[in-house]
């Protein structure tokens, strides 16, 4: 059943899809205390050690010529949900072989078995860890060594598997997903070691500017409008600048809805800025009534006032209001050219005058004979 067990946790290595996991951006990390001292007697996977990445020492002080606890171990998120079967993984270091340098090491978890390398650990750098159940915990022990060391330049860490150059957790599904590990740690004697625990996975989504253009980035990159973790920017799913019209006529490229606070109006999706388009509302200029006076109105108000327009751009500071005149017609037909409210008989309009007169001649009425003769007696 065991070997079985570790048949399938091969299987799951070499088949399973390549896709993110349960166990992605899980770590494997080591930690050291100068204070244990190696036993004989002693199970190292039983020993109490921190429970958050950040907590586990790397650093070999205790000095050298002494046996030192090595234990590896995978790290996760605290907001993951991890599930790990199986761990493939290498060692890298620089502890020389044989002469009793690996004094003794074992595998940690429920049910483990091991498939290592020939010469594992003193020349063989790579294993692969199965266990009979999966392991949840996000911080746990897979391994341990003790190690005697005699120089201060040692050091011992994790690393990918030798052969592939891949280090992988597989979880618990069906069927099983690897996830690959990137993240490592190294002990470091009388130096400063390091564990490279692992971050927050970095979100990214389309991000969408008031230009219309689209970039994939971070919600703290996106200096626009973050339309959500995993978007993306093929088919540019963000809204387009269309044409928006002010009252004095002019024309921007904005969105809609920047165009409304602005105070614009909207003129549609797909439609551009272009001549005419926005309509230019009419402007005041010189009006001048019959009595001379200019009022700066609207040409429609002059007009429908009884006034002239005087033309675009114009004011009363510029025209001069004249008081028309024209022909002016007496009861005799005399014609004189005069304004309407001076004429002292018929006006003929604005405008006119007296070549050719066009004036009316009174009509004289016929004398008969008799009246003719009445005058003389």
């Amino acid at each position: 059943m065991k070997k079985l067990l570790l048949a399938l946790g091969i299987l799951a290595l070499i088949c399973s899809p390549a896709m993110a996991g349960r166990n992605t951006n899980g770590a494997l990390v080591v930690h050291t205390n100068d204070a244990v001292v190696w036993t004989a007697t002693a199970n190292y996977c039983n020993s109490t050690l921190p429970t958050l990445c950040e907590d586990l020492n790397a650093n070999a002080t205790g000095g050298v010529e002494r046996e030192q606890i090595i234990w590896l171990l995978a790290a996760f998120r605290p907001e993951s949900s991890p599930g790990v079967t199986t761990i493939q993984f290498g060692i890298n270091h620089n502890i020389p072989a044989g002469a009793g340098y690996f004094t003794a090491f074992g595998s940690c978890g429920p049910s483990p078995l091991e498939l290592p390398d020939a010469g594992w650990p003193e020349t063989g750098y790579g294993n692969l860890v199965a266990y009979g159940s999966a392991v949840y915990d996000h911080v746990f022990k897979y391994y341990w060594f003790s190690l005697y060391v005699d120089g201060p330049g040692n050091y011992f860490g994790t690393r990918t598997y030798p052969s592939t150059n891949e280090a992988k957790f597989v979880d618990d599904g069906n069927p099983p997903v690897e996830d690959l590990i990137y993240n490592f740690g190294t002990v470091q004697w009388d130096g400063t070691g390091v564990n490279n625990c692992p971050i927050p996975p970095i979100f990214r989504g389309a991000c969408c500017y008031a230009d219309g253009t689209c970039l994939v980035q971070t919600i703290t990159e996106c200096g626009g409008h973050y339309l959500g973790d995993n978007t993306v920017c093929q088919p540019n799913p963000c809204e387009q600048p269309q044409a928006c019209c002010f009252v004095d006529g002019t024309c921007v490229m904005l969105l809609a809805d920047a165009c409304v606070v602005a105070g614009g109006t909207p003129q549609g999706a797909g439609v551009v800025c272009t001549p005419g388009l926005c309509p230019v509302p009419p402007t005041p200029e010189a009006c001048c009534f019959t009595d001379g006076s200019c009022q700066f109105i609207l040409p429609a108000d002059c007009t429908a006032q009884g006034g002239t327009p005087q033309g675009a751009e114009t004011t009363c500071e510029t025209v001069n209001c004249q008081i028309p005149t024209g022909a002016c017609c007496d009861e005799v037909g005399n014609c004189t050219v005069t304004t309407e409210a001076d004429c002292q008989g018929t006006y003929l309009g604005n405008g006119t005058d007296c070549d050719p007169n066009d004036c009316p001649t009174p009509v004289r009425e016929s004398t008969t004979w008799g009246q003719i003769k009445a005058n003389y007696r």
